[in-house]
Order: C-alpha cells, then sequence, then structure tokens
C-alpha cells in the first residue's frame, strides 16, 4: 500500500524542509516512487508502492484543472461499476490508477462519493479557492492515518513516523492509553499513545477550512439495515457469492498474492475461496503457517491446539493448489520482534506474544518476492460469528433433550452452569473477583497497582462502560465492537508492518460488503441444532474438508511463546534490568511482577504462566521500551 502526508501552516509560509523531513522518515512505503507539492501554506505528499496492475499509472500529488490537488493510497475493489458510472471508456479502463476514481468521484457526487467507493482508500484534497483541505478513509479502516493540530500546524500521515519527524510537533506519551494497552482495555480508536496526536477512525471525514477542524462519522457498524430473504438456503447462497465476490477482488495484485492459513475456518475459507480463483488461471496460492518449535500439550486448553499443521494438510490434500510454508520463526527472538515492532509502530500494542511470527510471515513473504498476503483475522466476528446463546432457551423451550446435553457436555460446563445461563440477569451470581485488591485487571496486566490507583484506572474503565472480567452479557454489541477495535487496531498494525516489508495485508472477512451482510441477516442463521458458527460451516460443504470443517477446537497463536521466551531469558531480564533506568516505566510498570513471570517460566513451563508471558511479561516489556524512550 501506498502513503500520503501533508502540512498547513495556519499562521506562516511553509517550511519546506519538513515536508522532506516526512518523506524521509516514511521513505520504505515509498519504494516505487514518491512526489511532493507545495504552495504557500500547504504542501502534500505520496509514497508509491505498486499493488494493483493499474498503479504503474499513478503520479500523485496530482493537480487538477479546477485547481484541486489530490493525493491518495488506494485499492478500489468496484472498479468496473465506477468507470461505468464515471463515463470512463473501456480502452481507458486499464491505465486509470484508483486514485483517478476517487477524485472523478468526488467531482461528481461531492461529500457522498465515500459511499461510493469500496475497497481499500485514504486520500486527502485541498481546495485552494476556500483554504480547505478534506481527509476522508474507507470504511472498514486497512490503513491508518493520523492527524496533530499545535504550535499553527496542521499535519496528517499514513504512519506515526511522518508526524513525529516534525520538530513543532510535542512528543509526550499518552499514558491513558499505554493503559489501554497494558489491560487489553478497547481505546476510542481515536487516541494514540501520544499526547496530542489522533487516529482518524475508519468511516471518518475530516475536514480542516482556515484552522477549523471538523470530523464527521459516514458509516458504522449500528447502521446496517437488516436483510430478510426468504429461506435458509437463499442466505447460504446469498453468502458465498458476498464471500467470494469480497476474496476475489482482494486478489488483484501487482505482485504475486499469498495467504496466512491457520487450522480454523476463517483464513480456511479465505484462502480455499482464493486457491479456487487461481486455479482457473493455472495457478497455485502459497500459503503460511507458523508452527511451534516445542510440544505444547499440557499447556493449552483442553479445547484448544498449539500446532495446526494437521488441519492445514487437511486443507492442502483437499483444494488441492495450495503450496504450504511452515515457519518455525527460529530466527528472531521475542524481544526483538518487540523492538522491530515500536520501531514499525512508534507506539506499543497489546498482542505482543504475537510479534515474532507476525514478523517471520512479512519477512518471507518479501523475499518470495510477493506483494500481497491475504488474512482472516475479522472472521470471528463476521463471517463465523458463533450466534447468540439465545439457542440453548430455544432447545429447551422445544424440548430438544439430547442437543441440549450435548452443548452441555461439548461446553464443559456443569448443569448448574447450564441452569445459571437461563437466570434473569440480575439473580445470576456475579463472578468472583480478586479479594487482595479488587481489581481483576491486575491477574492479566503488568501495570503499576499505585499507579493504576492514582490515575483512577478502575473508576476509568467502569465509566467507559468497559468489563474488565470480560463476561459482555450483550453479546450482538460485543461483536460490533470486535468489529470496530479489529478495523481501527490490528487493521492499521497490520498495514503498518506490512509496509516496512513491502507486503500490503488484506482481510476479505472485513471487507464492508461482508461485514453488511453478515450483521444485517437474522442472528438465527449463525445457529444450528448441532452446529455453532452455522453459516460458515455450512457454506463450506465441498469447499474445505470435513476435518476442518466440523471442528469444533480452536488453535492457539504463539502457544510455544513461553518456551522462546526462556531461550532467550538472559536478554529479557536484562532488557527489564534497563527498564529499571527509566523513572516512568518504573512508576507505571510493576517490574517486580513482570521479573516474578519469568523467574516462574524458568522453574517450569504451565498453561498459566504461558499466558502470564503474553499478558503480563512480553505486553509489559513492550509498553516498557516505549516509556523508557521519553527518558
Amino acid at each position: 500500500m501506498s502513503s500520503i502526508f501533508g502540512i498547513i501552516h495556519h499562521q506562516a509560509a511553509l517550511n519546506p524542509e519538513y515536508l522532506g523531513r516526512m518523506q524521509t522518515s516514511m521513505a520504505y512505503w515509498g519504494q516505487d516512487g514518491s512526489g511532493l507539492w507545495s504552495e504557500n501554506q500547504v504542501g502534500l505528499g505520496h509514497l508509491l508502492r505498486h499493488n494493483t496492475p493499474e498503479s504503474v499509472y499513478e503520479v500523485l500529488p496530482r493537480v487538477r484543472a479546477r485547481g484541486l490537488v489530490i493525493t491518495a493510497t488506494a485499492r478500489i475493489d468496484n472498479r468496473i461499476e465506477l468507470c461505468q458510472l464515471l463515463n470512463i471508456a473501456p480502452l481507458e479502463q486499464g491505465m486509470t490508477p484508483d486514485s483517478e476514481l476517487i477524485i472523478q468521484a468526488y467531482e461528481k457526487w461531492g461529500l457522498a462519493c465515500v459511499d461510493r467507493l469500496l475497497g481499500s482508500w485514504a486520500v486527502a484534497i485541498w481546495h485552494p479557492e476556500q483554504e480547505k483541505l478534506w481527509i476522508a478513509r474507507d470504511a472498514c479502516g486497512t490503513g491508518g492515518l493520523y492527524y496533530t493540530q499545535q504550535g499553527g500546524l496542521f499535519a496528517f500521515a499514513s504512519s506515526l513516523k511522518g508526524i513525529l519527524a516534525l520538530p513543532p510537533v510535542s512528543r509526550q506519551p499518552n499514558l491513558l492509553e499505554v493503559a489501554h494497552v497494558l489491560t487489553a482495555w478497547p481505546s476510542d480508536g481515536v487516541q494514540t499513545c501520544y499526547e496530542n496526536i489522533f487516529h482518524l477512525p475508519p468511516g471518518h471525514t475530516l475536514t480542516l477550512t482556515q484552522g477549523e477542524l471538523n470530523i464527521q462519522r459516514y458509516w458504522d457498524v449500528d447502521d446496517i439495515q437488516p436483510l430478510e430473504l426468504s429461506s435458509s438456503q437463499a442466505y447460504l447462497d446469498a453468502f458465498l457469492e458476498v464471500y467470494t465476490q469480497a476474496v476475489t477482488s482482494h486478489l488483484r495484485s501487482f505482485k504475486p498474492v499469498g495467504a496466512t492459513m491457520s487450522g480454523g475456518l476463517d483464513s480456511g475459507s479465505v484462502c480455499a475461496l482464493a486457491a479456487k480463483q487461481l486455479r482457473e488461471q493455472h495457478q497455485n496460492l502459497p500459503v503460511f503457517t507458523h508452527v511451534p518449535l516445542y510440544d505444547t500439550q499440557g499447556i493449552t486448553h483442553p479445547r484448544r491446539f498449539g500446532d495446526e499443521s494437521p488441519f492445514v494438510e487437511a486443507n492442502r490434500q483437499f483444494i488441492g493448489n495450495v503450496e504450504v510454508h511452515y515457519l518455525r520463526s527460529e530466527g528472531i527472538t521475542p524481544l526483538a520482534s518487540l523492538e522491530q515492532k515500536l520501531w514499525i509502530n512508534e507506539q506499543p500494542s497489546h498482542a505482543a506474544a504475537n510479534f515474532f511470527w507476525m514478523i517471520d510471515l512479512l519477512q518471507t513473504v518479501q523475499n518470495m518476492g510477493l506483494g500481497t498476503v491475504l488474512t482472516g483475522q475479522g472472521g470471528n466476528s463476521t463471517i463465523s460469528w458463533g450466534g447468540l446463546p439465545a439457542s440453548w432457551r430455544t432447545h429447551l423451550k422445544e424440548g430438544n433433550w439430547d442437543v441440549l446435553w450435548s452443548k452441555v457436555q461439548r461446553a464443559r460446563v456443569s448443569p448448574q452452569q447450564t441452569l445459571i445461563r437461563f437466570l434473569p440477569k440480575f439473580l445470576r451470581p456475579r463472578p468472583l473477583r480478586p479479594t487482595s485488591s479488587g481489581l481483576v485487571w491486575l491477574d492479566y496486566s503488568a501495570i503499576n497497582p499505585a499507579w493504576a490507583k492514582s490515575f483512577q484506572i478502575d473508576q476509568k474503565m467502569a465509566a467507559s462502560g468497559h468489563d474488565p472480567t470480560f463476561q459482555q452479557s450483550d453479546l450482538l454489541a460485543e461483536r460490533r465492537d470486535l468489529i470496530r477495535h479489529t478495523s481501527q487496531k490490528a487493521n492499521t498494525l497490520w498495514q503498518e508492518m506490512g509496509a516496512a516489508y513491502s507486503v500490503e495485508v488484506r482481510d476479505p472477512t472485513l471487507d464492508k460488503r461482508v461485514i453488511e451482510f453478515c450483521l444485517g441477516i437474522p442472528t438465527s442463521v449463525y445457529r444450528d441444532r448441532h452446529l455453532n458458527r452455522a453459516l460458515i460451516r455450512q457454506a463450506m460443504v465441498g469447499v474445505l474438508p470435513d476435518k476442518v470443517r466440523l471442528n469444533q477446537a480452536k488453535g492457539l497463536q504463539a502457544a510455544d511463546i513461553a518456551f522462546r521466551v526462556r531461550d532467550h531469558q538472559g536478554e529479557i531480564a536484562n532488557a527489564l534490568h534497563q527498564l529499571s533506568a527509566s523513572p516512568l516505566a518504573q512508576e507505571m510498570l510493576d517490574l517486580p511482577k513482570m521479573h516474578q513471570v519469568l523467574a516462574s517460566i524458568q522453574a517450569g513451563i504451565t498453561q498459566a504462566n504461558s499466558g502470564d508471558c503474553g499478558t503480563i511479561l512480553l505486553r509489559g516489556l513492550g509498553c516498557g521500551l516505549f516509556l523508557a524512550s521519553f527518558t
């Protein structure tokens, strides 16, 4: 994916050095070219990476006949429809870059053009006569866009690096956002780990007119309209059509395409549908699977598994034209991956235990000369959502005792626990919280209790509506929140990490068409007398092998992370020791607790300290490295 950036000086002429600083700091985004435009107080920039066949004709920033200036990064998926609506001749379509479709759509439909654009895109358009800058992002947030307004300057960029490169920008940590990371507490998608630097959420526009900032939302999962079809089969047929269309459009790439493949339904279905399309072109699909270095049996939950290769092998044999590459990630340590990720994203994030295999994956994809990798990370909330537990009530009401009992056995809960599910909410026993402090999130966080108390973290969680036990009673709201969080955070993280390795990461399970269909259909479609996640399981009949399609257990990413930490305990211990020299890290982190987790791993690896390794030790260490950079 390409990147964009720009500056507006409100009170003085543009300093051309600043635009150059932004360009230099983000140079690795532009392996195929770059461009700058400036006039008076305004400057725009573009760093080009060819991601589609039409992107070879991209020249940005570009001045239109009416004086409008555009810079954009885009993969527009409904090109054929737009070309027809914009009267672009068939012979010209193959040489029309996606940014041209965006600017013509803007000139034809104005601000409403955002509702016409499908795909991954971000655009900035300068109106010189009105002294107005208009910025917009796609609905599903497949790339980040940051902005700041301070010291008489407004700046935006696809990467925090571009903004942090500007001398007038204050570089101060946003400790509340760091606390969000430490406690896996979803934030609003606007705040970053820096004070006064913000993230423009997906589905939003930003307008800056003579120093006045106006941000508007134009799309949200709450606005999706219900979709009623005639039968269960009609829902399956329509879903498969929409999902196949999304996967197919994500295959449009300048360089060859690969994909991640786990043992589950999400990435598995993406790979199966992508491979089917490529088979018609006599091509294979390279797929990448992380496998543990160590045997993880005994340290994972009974319904989780660390080695997904048996299911991947079943996919290989069933699908046919997939080339499986197993990655053991022996060349990168947990600490090195934290440092590399922090260099790329310029801020910490909560999935610290996974960074080592993510970096290994992207490096491998780059070395093989691929330009795009498909994932299915958003599937849990869209294509493979499990439905509402009301199905238990349905079986109880209808007297389906055999089915109900099989569900109880599969869920590994007691009949008493089952009964509790049907009690009114106010009669249900509350989950026990730790008796030592009453702060449940201390069980899975490296945050310093004294600092948290002084910062009123518990009160702020309560005020925001966050439940730190993660026992959401409104599963529909939880589903929508998960889509928002994945779009705002996980997509941005993948996109920025991919840029560092010249790879574009795409997720068809978070395609706008897929989200709108999956959230629009009745929740009953996701339920079946004998199956959870019924929609994707039924749609994949004949597409995925039954070993994968009907599997009820789930894979566990980075299941052997504690072993990897143990193998490199010396450098982890040294990094913890260095954090003690940082007043800010000492104040905000419980360093003794992090040392205790490391010591417990040295003594013996268990399911409990494997979890603590990711949530307390590595997540805390990632935040600590960030905090230490300010001292």
